[in-house]
């Protein structure tokens, strides 16, 4: 962790805020899971039990794929970087170069796309812990909100400036739309575990 935030805080362009986007995340899937185990350590009941044993097995998934996204979110701008590094002496290698170039921003737009879109997924289940797990452990379920409200805004960041580089109009309006629909999504979810948790602490 020390050696990444040495690296976020460096002047090299990666990492930058899509891996950090990922990272809190990440952040945010362990805290679920964290309660998640402490809830189902007191849990007497069958059912409950089955519910946040499956819940424990979804977050290790996911926390794992939001790691893999920190160093995915740099690779992408890495070949985004190179692509503009290809040669431009004649008009067939200008040509490749550009269509390089397009291509090396679609896939930085999708990694943090895939980023957000994980991020809604787990605010759902921060939802149902929220509502049903360890009361005694519910401000780390707020600080798991917090982190995955993060993480999908430093992500939508992301996918937006790499939209504006790319000329595919279709492409980038399906994204547009995407993101709309995405943003509401987890707007309605995070609100939901906001309430839950804050109608235990207040």
């Amino acid at each position: 962790m020390k050696e990444f935030i040495q690296s976020l805080s460096s002047p090299d362009p990666t990492p930058g805020g899509g891996s950090a986007s990922a990272l809190c995340g990440a952040l945010g899937a362990s805290l679920l899971r964290m309660v998640s185990g402490i809830t189902l350590k007191k849990l007497d009941d069958g059912s409950l039990r089955n519910e946040f044993n499956q819940y424990i097995a979804d977050l290790d998934s996911i926390r794992d794929e939001f790691l893999l996204l920190i160093d995915e979110d740099a690779e992408a701008f890495d070949r985004v970087m190179g692509a503009f590094k290809l040669p431009k002496e004649t008009e067939e290698e200008k040509k490749a170069r550009k269509e390089a170039i397009q291509r090396a921003f679609k896939g930085a737009a999708d990694v943090p796309m895939r980023t957000a879109k994980l991020a809604v997924r787990t605010s759902g289940l921060a939802v149902s812990i929220a509502e049903r797990g360890e009361k005694n452990a519910i401000s780390d379920v707020g600080c798991a909100v917090s982190f995955l409200r993060s993480a999908f805004d430093g992500a939508i960041y992301n996918v937006n400036i790499n939209l504006g580089a790319i000329k595919d109009d279709s492409f980038v309006k399906r994204c547009r739309a995407e993101i709309e629909e995405l943003s509401d999504d987890i707007d309605d979810k995070l609100s939901a575990a906001k309430r839950a948790v804050g109608e235990y602490l207040e």
